[in-house]
C-alpha cells in the first residue's frame, strides 16, 4: 500500500468488529456452559485454549517477517488470547467476589480494578495491533513539480545553544528547494516577560542576543514572543500567526532531522488533501537512564522503539496516528480550522490530532526514522519526562471524554481510549506491589479462589499473554522489559496522577532536560522506595511459610501470593538496578557506524583504506592497517561517504590509539571550523539509513537472560548501598545521641 492512498479499512474493521463480536459472545456462552460441567471439562478448556495458542504462536512466530496483512491465523492466534482472558475475568467476576469484610473488599475491590485494567489494556492492544499497516515511502519529485511551502518550527525554551546549533544546522541542509523552505527559531527563552522580570532578566537577555547571533549565522528566521502563555502550544500557535507556508515541520531542539525528512513526507500532502498530519518516529541516539545500564552486555531497544515501531503502525491501520510533539508535518489549514494547536490539556500534541480526527481528517504514520533526539541523561529528568505525559494523558482523559465524541470512528475512539486509560498504570502497579503482604502481613482476603481454578483459569491466562505480547512485540520488547519500564516508573506517577484526578487543569507543561554530563556514578536516591518494596515483599516470606503450616485450607492462596511476591522482589530489584546514574562526560554522544573511510597521512605522505567504526561531531574512530607508527597528534585527513554517495573530508589529529584483531584502532577528533562543524551534522545526522541500520541490528539482537541477570546484578548491588548508608547513617544517628548524652551528664558533674 503507498503512503498516499487513503487507507480503506472498512471491510476488514467489520470482519474485526464481528470477529471480537463472536469471541465475546464464545468466551460468555461457554463459561456459562462450564459451570453446569465438571473440573476436568474446565481444565481442558483452559489448557487445549493454550496449546492450540502455543502452535500458532509458533507457526506464525516464523511467518511475522513475511505477514502484510492480517492473516486468518493470525486473527485466530490473537482472539483466542482473547478468549483465555475474557474468560479469566469472567471468573474473576462471578466466582471470586466474595464480601469478608470492610478493608477485606477495599482492598479485593482495588486488586480487582488493577487486574480489570490490565486485561483492557491487553485486549486494546491486540486490538489496535492486530493489522500494523505496512507503508511504502513516497519520495517527492523535487524537482519540476509544484511542491507545497515548508515552514520548519524549532521550538525552544532553556535548551543548550549548541544543541539548538545542531539542529538548525541539520535543518538548512534538508533536500528541498531553497524558495520553498524557511527555517525559524521560535524562541520562548527570551520573551518580553523573561527579560522584563528581574529573577529572569539577566539571563533572558544573553539568550536573546545568542539566539539571535546563532539564526543570523545560519541564515534563518528568529521568532519570539511577549509572554509564555500555554508553553510550547502557545510558541507554536504565536509562530503560525507570524509565518504562511502552506506546511509546518514541528522539530523540537533536539530532534535533529535528515537530509531526506521533507522528501519522504510532503509527497503524501500533495495526494491527498484530507490529510492533516505525517508523523515519523523519534529516534534517540543516547539511551534512556534505564538501558544505559545495558550498555556493554546487550544491543537493545529503547522504551520507545515499541511504539514507534509498532504501535504507531497499528494505530495508522485505524486512522489514529496521531501528532507526538516533534518529527511531524502538518497542514496549516486544518490547523488554522482549529484555531492552532490545542491548550487544553498539556500534551497539546495528541489532543490536536484528537480534535482533526474528529473532524474527519487523516493522518499517515511513515515508519522511517528521519529525526535523532536526545533521551533524557539522568533519572531525575526521565521522571519529569514521564510525568508530563502521564498527567497530560490523563487530562484527556478526564476532560475530553473520547467515548462520546461523534465525529471519531468506534476505532478511533477505542485508541484514544487506550492512550490515556494506559497511564493510570502507576496506580495499578503498586496495587500488583502491595497486594501479597496485604494478604500475609496483615490477613486481608483480597483473592478467593481454589488451587484448582487457579490451574484453570489463571495460569492458561498469563501464559498466553506472555505469548501474544511475545508475537507482537518481540522484535523490539524484550520478555519482562514492559514490567521494568513501567515499575521504575509507577511509584513516581501515582501522585502526578492523584493530582489530575483532583484538578484536571492544574497539571503545568514542564520541559524535559536534555544533553546533561554526569561526573561520577551514583546511586539516585528516588530508588528508595523500591528498597521499600523489596523488604516488605521479603518480610512477607517467612509468613507465608506459617500460614502454610498453620492455616491449611488456603494452603492455595498462599502459593499464589509466595510466587506473587517472589516476583514482586525480582522485579523490584531489576528496577532498582536502573537507578544507577553512569558517569556521562562526552557532550557529544559516540555513534556506532559502519562503512569505508579513505586516510591520507601528511607526515607519510600515504593514503590508506580504514573501516569506520563511530561517529561523533568532534571525531571520528577508524579500523586501520598502518605500515607504520601512527603517533600521538598525528595529522589525518579522513574522507567518509554516506549512503547518498556524498563525501565528507575532515582534518583530523589521533588522539587515541591501540591494536584489535591485527590492525589500529584510532580515535580521531576533528579539527574544529565552521565548515567542518556543518560536514559534520551533514554526515553525523544526515542519513537516515544510518537510523534504519541501528533498528534493524537492535530487531536482530538477543540475550533476554543476559539482559536481566544485568539488571538484577545492579539490582542487588543497590539494595547493599542503600543497607550500607543507612547502617552508616544509624551509626552517625548513634553517635551523636550518645555524645550528647556524655555532654549532658558531665555537664551535671561539672555543676
Amino acid at each position: 500500500m503507498q503512503a498516499w492512498e487513503a487507507v480503506s479499512t472498512k471491510k476488514l474493521t467489520v470482519q474485526l468488529t464481528v470477529f471480537f463480536a463472536a469471541a465475546s459472545i464464545f468466551s460468555y456462552s461457554l463459561y456459562a456452559t462450564e459451570q453446569y460441567l465438571d473440573f476436568n471439562f474446565k481444565l481442558a478448556i483452559g489448557w487445549v485454549s493454550f496449546g492450540l495458542i502455543y502452535l500458532l504462536y509458533k507457526h506464525n512466530t516464523k511467518r511475522r517477517d513475511k505477514q502484510d496483512h492480517a492473516t486468518v491465523l493470525r486473527i485466530v492466534f490473537i482472539l483466542l488470547s482473547a478468549f483465555l482472558s475474557i474468560r479469566y475475568l469472567l471468573w474473576r467476576t462471578f466466582e471470586t467476589l466474595y464480601y469478608t469484610g470492610p478493608f477485606d473488599f477495599i482492598a479485593l475491590t482495588l486488586l480487582y480494578m488493577a487486574e480489570c485494567h490490565a486485561i483492557s489494556l491487553h485486549i486494546f492492544s491486540i486490538f489496535i495491533n492486530i493489522n500494523p499497516l505496512k507503508r511504502k515511502l513516497l519520495k517527492a519529485p523535487l524537482e519540476g513539480a509544484e511542491l507545497p511551502t515548508v515552514d520548519v518550527f524549532v521550538p525552544t525554551y532553556t535548551e543548550a545553544d549548541d544543541i539548538i546549533k545542531i539542529t538548525v544546522t541539520a535543518a538548512t541542509q534538508m533536500k528541498y528547494p531553497a524558495d520553498k523552505l524557511r527555517v525559524h527559531i521560535i524562541d520562548d527563552g527570551s520573551t518580553i516577560a523573561r527579560r522584563n522580570n528581574p529573577k529572569t532578566s539577566a539571563d533572558a537577555w544573553e539568550r536573546y542576543y545568542t539566539m539571535r547571533r546563532i539564526a543570523d549565522e545560519l541564515g534563518v528566521n528568529y521568532i519570539t514572543r511577549e509572554t509564555n502563555s500555554h508553553a510550547k502550544a502557545g510558541n507554536i500557535n504565536h509562530a503560525l500567526t507570524k509565518t504562511g507556508a502552506e506546511l509546518v515541520l514541528v522539530l523540537d531542539c533536539d530532534h535533529v532531522p535528515t537530509q531526506d525528512m521533507l522528501e519522504n513526507t510532503v509527497g503524501v500532502f500533495m495526494k491527498d488533501e484530507k490529510v492533516f498530519l505525517v508523523q515519523t518516529p523519534h529516534f534517540f541516539i543516547n539511551p534512556t537512564p534505564v538501558e544505559k545500564q545495558l550498555e556493554g552486555v546487550a544491543e537493545v531497544s529503547v522504551e520507545n522503539d515499541m511504539f514507534f515501531r509498532l504501535i504507531h503502525s497499528g494505530l495508522d491501520f485505524w486512522n489514529s496516528s496521531y501528532f507526538c510533539g516533534s518529527a511531524a508535518v502538518l497542514r496549516r489549514k486544518h490547523l488554522n480550522e482549529i484555531g492552532g494547536l490545542s491548550t487544553k490539556t498539556i500534551t497539546e500534541d495528541a489532543e490536536t490530532s484528537l480534535l482533526l480526527h474528529e473532524k474527519g481528517y487523516q493522518s499517515v504514520y511513515v515508519n522511517h526514522p528521519m529525526v535523532c533526539g536526545l533521551s533524557p541523561e539522568t533519572f531525575s529528568d526521565y521522571v519529569i519526562q514521564r510525568t508530563r505525559w502521564a498527567q497530560g494523558m490523563i487530562q484527556m482523559f478526564i476532560m475530553m471524554n473520547v467515548l462520546t465524541l461523534k465525529g471519531l470512528s468506534a476505532a478511533q475512539k477505542l485508541c484514544y481510549f487506550n492512550m490515556s486509560f494506559f497511564w493510570f498504570f502507576g496506580v495499578a502497579r503498586f496495587i500488583f506491589y502491595v497486594t501479597p503482604p496485604l494478604y500475609l502481613l496483615f490477613g486481608l482476603k483480597v483473592y478467593h479462589a481454589s488451587m484448582g481454578q487457579i490451574i484453570s483459569y489463571a495460569v492458561p491466562y498469563v501464559f498466553s499473554t506472555i505469548l501474544v505480547m511475545d508475537y507482537l512485540y518481540g522484535k523490539v520488547r524484550k520478555p519482562f522489559f514492559s514490567e521494568i519500564y513501567e515499575s521504575v516508573q509507577a511509584l513516581f506517577l501515582i501522585p502526578a496522577i492523584l493530582s489530575v484526578l483532583i484538578n484536571p487543569r492544574h497539571p503545568t507543561f514542564k520541559i524535559t532536560p536534555k544533553g546533561r554530563t554526569i561526573e561520577e556514578k551514583y546511586l539516585n536516591p528516588l530508588a528508595a522506595p523500591f528498597f521499600i518494596v523489596v523488604a516488605i515483599n521479603l518480610i512477607s516470606i517467612p509468613f507465608a511459610v506459617y500460614t502454610w503450616f498453620e492455616f491449611p485450607l488456603f494452603r492455595s492462596v498462599v502459593v499464589v501470593t509466595s510466587v506473587w511476591c517472589l516476583f514482586n522482589i525480582f522485579l523490584a530489584l531489576v528496577s532498582l538496578g536502573a537507578f544507577w546514574e553512569k558517569k556521562q562526560v562526552r557532550r557529544y554522544h559516540r555513534i556506532k557506524a559502519s562503512g569505508e573511510a579513505s586516510i591520507f597521512f601528511p607526515r607519510m605522505n600515504q593514503t590508506l583504506r580504514a573501516d569506520v567504526i563511530d561517529i561523533s561531531l568532534t571525531g571520528i574512530s577508524v579500523e586501520v592497517a598502518a605500515p607504520f607508527e601512527v603517533i600521538r597528534n598525528e595529522d589525518m585527513v579522513i574522507t567518509v561517504w554516506d549512503s547518498y554517495g556524498a563525501s565528507y573530508v575532515f582534518n583530523t589529529q589521533r588522539r587515541r590509539a591501540w591494536p584489535r584483531r591485527g590492525k589500529l584502532l584510532c580515535g580521531t577528533e576533528i579539527i574544529n571550523s565552521k565548515q567542518s562543524f556543518a560536514s559534520a551534522v551533514q554526515y553525523v545526522y544526515g542519513d537516515s539509513q544510518r537510523w534504519l541500520d541501528d533498528w534493524n541490528k537492535k530487531s536482530a539482537s538477543s540475550g533476554t537472560g543476559r539482559l536481566l541477570w544485568g539488571f538484577l546484578v545492579l539490582g542487588i548491588n543497590a539494595e547493599k548501598e542503600i543497607i550500607v548508608s543507612m547502617y552508616k547513617w544509624a551509626l552517625a544517628a548513634l553517635s551523636g545521641k550518645f555524645a550528647s548524652l556524655l555532654y549532658l551528664k558531665n555537664l551535671k558533674t561539672a555543676e
